[in-house]
């Protein structure tokens, strides 16, 4: 038999594990009348964005009333994370990669909303390892520091994600990328950036790696 090339499995958290984007929506519409933007949507168009497109076309804070919102967004969605559900087949597809890689968690939400979501969808002991608290634009740098902290090498994980910014990050650690359909950018979107490989149900993340 031959030795599997992957040796661990990395995932992000919103978007990818947990159907939070509208979580994410209502936590800006209540406060786009204190920021004065306009309410969000949920539509093809915001899902064709990146994150940075999002934040300089529809919100157009400076950088000091970016921060504050920033600061007061996240306050609002970890008071909504109680009930997150995570997508289905997620938990079926875990398991079966629980076989033969090893499973963590790479995200920029806390530790205490990924600790809630995990274990609210029983599904906390299917991960190895979790960092969390990442910065949402600098997950390549905590991508090395993984690399480095599990003993890893950079072509012994994948990473799993929803987002151009995942995409980008990767490219910059050097790391391949699972893109995941379901998520907050479109399949359209992610196939510009583009990334490694498609995922769009969960079960074919296992295909995928079985393939490698």
């Amino acid at each position: 038999m031959t030795q599997k090339k992957i040796k661990a499995i990395v995932f992000d958290l919103d978007g990818t594990i947990a159907d939070t984007f509208h979580i994410g929506i209502q936590a800006a519409n209540a406060l786009a009348g204190k920021y004065k933007y306009q309410p969000i949507q949920d539509s093809p168009v915001i899902r064709d964005m990146s994150f940075k497109e999002f934040l300089s076309s529809h919100l157009k804070l400076g950088k000091i009333r970016l921060i504050l919102w920033a600061r007061e967004i996240r306050r609002l969605i970890s008071q909504r994370y109680d009930d997150v559900k995570i997508f289905p087949g997620i938990r079926e597809m875990l398991k079966e990669l629980n076989k033969e890689y090893k499973v963590g968690i790479l995200t920029s939400n806390s530790t205490q909303n990924t600790l809630k979501i995990l274990e609210g969808n029983d599904v906390g002991d299917l991960f190895s390892f979790m960092y969390t608290n990442c910065s949402a634009f600098g997950k390549y740098r905590h991508l090395r520091k993984l690399i480095k902290t599990e003993k890893l090498k950079r072509e012994d994980i994948i990473y799993v994600g929803d987002e151009i910014r995942d995409i980008d990050s990767c490219r910059k650690a050097g790391v391949s990328i699972i893109a995941v359909t379901w998520g907050a950018n479109s399949v359209k979107t992610l196939k510009q950036a583009p990334a490694n490989h498609y995922a769009y149900k969960p079960w074919d993340i296992v295909d995928i790696l079985n393939a490698l």
